[in-house]
């Protein structure tokens, strides 16, 4: 475990204007201040204060070809990817085109293991066979050049929608429609399913000024919400206001139950409370439940649970997905193991920048998991790979803040041509193909690109804290405030405080946590606390004080409400 340095988060004196605007809790005034909020209204989620869909670069051409295929009755086709934003992108393209009357809709969605990622050559192929009119890609298409090519030269109408980064050249569409593709265009922190939610708000809008719902009922897409707050907090994109505005709407809307039976399903064998969801739920709770889909099987059952309206088949549904996930956890548990095993002492090894892992037998729909959990031990960037059946790799890395991914494996590529097959993905995560042959190879050229262009103070693992608070103020009243005025989530962070506690007893449950009974410096009043998945060295010690990195929990048990520190980090 890499060493942690706890930091305050810095306040921007022009905030002064929010404390004096509000009567929010002094606490959450702090909080607020520290993400540079500069006013209330920006914490005041209205639907109105959206990016307007006229900012987004091709949507109102992106729309226009739809309606010309709805016009005409044509067979449209929503190709997706296979985790949460792109089964939730799907769905919400299906929903949203069939309540705007459109019969003729369909969708698939690729298969991890023999179909890749995108609109390959054999997933074109297949999309061929079908026989679609207009083929819309949702969170994929922005790299598919051979396998848009081929629906190009089928004479198959192709929007892309996406949100991925772009290469300097863009594959062969009818419209692309990408706010990281063009630079002048908003909206560059969309998931995909944000992306699909615009575009059907402007095929709406095309449709009124054609007068379209004059003889069928107008939908409301705001009923889609449920699918958009699902899909951009699983898929880990900054919460800037535009997306929490998204998110925040969403969860209204889980909460009042205004979401599909699959959706209810999915909350309830979840064990979260319906009534009080936040995104953390969605996060930890039902995005792994939809993701296990794609990582062990095909997301098409994770597309019919989202989709569907019948009690007796959403429990059949959601009950397959917890089959699904309770396996992944097993394969994740093991992976984990075998991959800590290979690490070196990371603290007598200060000088590697970056961990590159592989398994002959590791689970090709794990691997993200494992560098994602082996990224948190070394505080670097890491790829783990799996073996595909055509002599290739497929890897999926995740990094730190500071190091943008997707362009470090684009330094590789470009520092030797011919090692990756080919890579996409983000800042924080990526995805990758290689020969077998090569890992050693690119091993060596991604260490040394990061040795090359990567600052050394990226490696130290500095947690923002909102400071210290006082005793009295560590209260359930307080963990409810925090937690209703989300959503948080990427680069909008929960509100975390750090202090020193005093250990009254201590615990281990499930050899793998620690729970504890505190009492905050200077205070008598004991509180309850947990540190999920201690390491080792932390089971093993006995504790006669703490000094914690925490947050304040509203703990749900058997009805009764109570307050729990969630300890991040013990320094």
């Amino acid at each position: 475990m890499t060493d942690l340095h706890i930091r305050l988060k810095q306040r921007d004196c022009r905030t002064a204007l929010l404390n004096q605007q509000t009567t929010l809790h002094p606490i959450l005034q702090r909080v607020f201040s520290a993400r540079d909020i500069q006013s209330f209204d920006e914490v005041e989620y209205s639907l109105k204060s959206l990016i307007p869909p006229q900012l987004i670069t091709n949507l109102q051409q992106a729309a226009e070809c739809i309606v010309r295929h709805l016009q005409n009755e044509s067979r449209v086709l929503v190709f997706g990817d296979y985790d949460a934003d792109g089964a939730t992108s799907t769905a919400l393209c299906v929903r949203a085109l069939t309540s705007m009357g459109h019969k003729n809709c369909d969708f698939l969605l690729p298969d991890r293991f023999t179909d890749g990622y995108g609109v390959s050559a054999g997933v074109a192929e297949k999309i061929v066979a079908l026989k679609p009119d207009l083929v819309i890609t949702v969170d994929s298409g922005i790299a598919s050049f051979k396998g848009l090519q081929l629906l190009q030269q089928a004479n198959i109408d192709v929007i892309v929608t996406d949100h991925h980064l772009a290469a300097d050249e863009l594959p062969a569409a009818t419209v692309i429609v990408n706010p990281n593709a063009f630079q002048q265009s908003e909206g560059k922190n969309l998931a995909g399913v944000g992306v699909a939610f615009y575009l059907m708000l402007e095929v709406r809008r095309v449709l009124r000024e054609l007068r379209w719902f004059d003889v069928r009922p107008e939908p409301n897409l705001a009923e889609c919400l449920d699918l958009v707050a699902i899909g951009t907090v699983a898929d880990l994109v900054p919460l800037d206001y535009n997306n929490r505005i998204l998110v925040n709407e969403g969860l209204k809307r889980l909460r009042a139950g205004a979401c599909s039976v699959g959706i209810k399903k999915l909350i309830e064998i979840s064990g979260r409370s319906r009534f009080s969801l936040t995104s953390q739920d969605i996060g930890f709770s039902l995005a792994p439940r939809l993701n296990a889909a794609g990582r062990l099987d095909n997301m098409t059952v994770g597309v019919q649970t989202l989709l569907c309206e019948d009690e007796t088949s959403a429990a059949q549904l959601v009950n397959e997905l917890e089959t699904m996930n309770l396996y992944r956890r097993e394969i994740q548990a093991q992976m984990t193991d075998q991959a800590v095993a290979m690490l070196p002492d990371v603290k007598q090894d200060r000088h590697r920048h970056g961990f590159v892992l592989y398994q002959q037998d590791w689970h090709e729909g794990v691997v993200g998991i494992i560098a994602s959990k082996v990224k948190d031990i070394t505080y670097r960037p890491v790829i783990s790979f799996a073996c595909a059946d055509d002599g290739q790799l497929k890897g999926s890395g995740r990094s730190i803040a500071g190091i943008h991914l997707r362009d470090m494996l684009d330094l590789v590529d470009k520092a030797a041509p011919g090692i990756i097959v080919r890579f996409g993905g983000h800042a924080m995560a990526a995805g990758l193909t290689i020969k077998e042959s090569e890992l050693a190879h690119f091993t060596e050229c991604f260490e040394t690109v990061l040795q090359q262009h990567v600052d050394p103070l990226c490696f130290k693992n500095i947690a923002m804290s909102d400071g210290q608070i006082e005793a009295s103020e560590i209260t359930l009243e307080l963990a409810k405030i925090c937690r209703d005025a989300g959503p948080w989530g990427q680069k909008f962070p929960l509100p975390t405080f750090d202090g020193e506690f005093k250990v009254l007893d201590q615990r281990v449950l499930g050899n793998k946590h620690l729970k504890f009974v505190l009492t905050p410096k200077g205070a008598h009043k004991p509180v309850d606390a947990i540190k999920f998945f201690a390491d080792d060295q932390q089971l093993k010690t006995n504790y006669q004080t703490l000094n914690i990195y925490y947050e304040l929990n509203v703990n749900e048990f058997r009805g009764e409400q109570s307050l729990q520190l969630l300890i991040r980090n013990i320094f």
